[in-house]
């Protein structure tokens, strides 16, 4: 890039929108500075939702008789495989996406929930109680190796596994900060929004739209990033354009619910009032929303999303019978077996991370785009089914990782619990945080029964890293 065009980065004067829209503007000056992609800042979404993940589900078809002997590993490039159908959404992203199997978590607790188990590695917790916290869990492990503005961002939907709270500041259970220190989530998207973007208003400004936040916001930072964009030059106001969509779709998704708000009530009553404040899968895509624009301005890269708890109707994808405790217990679910219901709402999951990876992707950074510095994990704080006995943790990867692991595009599956060469979701989070600066010998507990028959756990899993 030219001189000039560095200059003019560095002399873009910042008014009201200067502490969101500065993270963003240094990622520009660094890609016209030619800042190779492996300088540039890496980014972590983890997506936990609840009632486990049956790993038989994650199978493509066409593997199922190489993936039949449990024992063996395997390696294959997901290119040569259809998705299972409730992947599907994932195939405009394959090249990112990884399926990753055989992993076991049996030293953290089984059950409805392994709490700070689940990204702590270790036991800890009841049916209704989080338990200790021991460590800083892995996701805020990788927030202090990559810090932001925000330095670790948690949304949720709803709070601990069997919780019914919905709105403000909720404690899931699953992050922690450190010993004996839990990561606060945020339940309301408007609120969250607030948090997030509300350092952009001057004080006074604050103050006389305090009552009118949840519409005047958006559009004051619409309008704030206009401005900046109008004094970008050309080369530049692409990627703006990125950024901008991102903050617009939260204000078109508001506009748009004031405009059907009539409609809904005469037509669907039932989604009145629950559409805007309570419908889980709107609420959902709001955060996921939220995300995009987080990462997108650099205010934060890392977030943590707790996704749905047991108590979770998914009502609005036809699934109104039962909440995901009652379709975890095998109860039909308006005429869907348990399995079908749950891969309804999977592939609902789906489409909500491939619209993130798509935003990503669409903005350029360094030789590539975003997503190639993004790792976005989609797991269960239950492990491999409703009640966990963790004997198998699923894991879904879509990014490049920064090109720090070996996985993108790939179908792994380790050896079976007990097995030569088996690995635990110890050994997967140290490979990761190896991978992205943290030497840390191991991560996490060990479990006492691999332990006691001589099988090896301590370490990275060498065949996942690159270098």
């Amino acid at each position: 890039m030219s001189n000039s065009r560095r200059s003019f980065l560095k002399g873009i004067s910042l008014s009201s929108g200067g502490v969101l829209l500065s993270p963003m503007l240094g990622r520009f000056a660094a890609h016209a500075a030619g800042v190779p992609m492996e300088k540039m800042p890496k980014r972590f979404v983890f997506i936990v939702k609840s009632s486990g993940i049956i790993p038989e589900r994650l199978e493509p078809e066409s593997l199922r008789k190489k993936l039949a002997d449990k024992s063996v590993y395997v390696n294959e490039p997901l290119a040569k495989h259809k998705l299972p159908d409730s992947l599907s959404p994932l195939e405009p992203v394959k090249k990112y996406t990884s399926i990753i199997q055989g992993l076991s978590g049996k030293m953290c607790k089984g059950g409805h929930s392994s709490w700070f188990g689940a990204l702590g590695v270790y036991k800890t917790g009841g049916e209704h109680n989080s338990g200790v916290i021991l460590r800083a869990t892995v996701d805020h492990e990788l927030a202090k190796l990559n810090p932001a503005p925000f330095v670790h961002v948690g949304l949720a939907l709803r709070g601990k596994v069997m919780g019914k709270e919905t709105e403000g500041t909720l404690y899931p259970g699953i992050t922690a900060l450190g010993k004996g220190r839990e990561l606060p989530f945020q339940a309301s998207p408007d609120m969250a929004y607030e948090q997030l973007f509300g350092s952009a208003i001057t004080n006074t400004d604050r103050a006389k739209m305090r009552n009118r936040l949840k519409g005047k916001l958006l559009d004051f930072m619409v309008d704030d990033i206009k401005t900046l964009q109008r004094k970008l030059p050309r080369f530049e106001r692409e990627k703006m354009e990125h950024y901008l969509h991102a903050f617009e779709e939260l204000q078109v998704r508001r506009q748009r619910l004031g405009k059907l708000s009539e409609q809904i009530k005469k037509h669907a009553p039932e989604f009145s009032d629950r559409f805007s404040a309570k419908n889980p899968t709107s609420r959902q895509s709001a955060h996921f929303d939220l995300i995009a624009a987080a990462l997108i301005s650099g205010i934060t890269n890392v977030v943590t999303m707790r996704l749905d708890n047991i108590s979770t109707n998914y009502g609005d994808l036809g699934l109104s019978d039962k909440n995901v405790h009652g379709i975890g217990h095998g109860e039909i679910c308006n005429g869907k077996t348990p399995e079908q219901a749950r891969d309804i709402i999977r592939k609902h999951h789906a489409k909500l991370i491939v619209d993130l990876a798509k935003k990503l992707q669409a903005m350029p950074e360094g030789s590539g785009n975003m997503l190639d510095n993004t790792m976005i994990v989609y797991m269960s704080d239950a492990a491999n089914k409703h009640h966990a006995d963790n004997h198998q943790w699923p894991f879904i990867v879509v990014g490049g990782c920064a090109n720090k692991l070996n996985i993108a595009g790939r179908y792994i599956q380790f050896p079976e619990y007990g097995a030569t060469n088996h690995h635990t979701i110890g050994n997967w989070y140290t490979t990761i945080l190896n991978a992205f600066g943290n030497r840390i010998e191991h991560y996490g507990n060990l479990d006492l029964n691999l332990q006691k028959n001589g099988v090896k756990q301590t370490g990275a899993i060498g065949e996942l890293l690159t270098g």
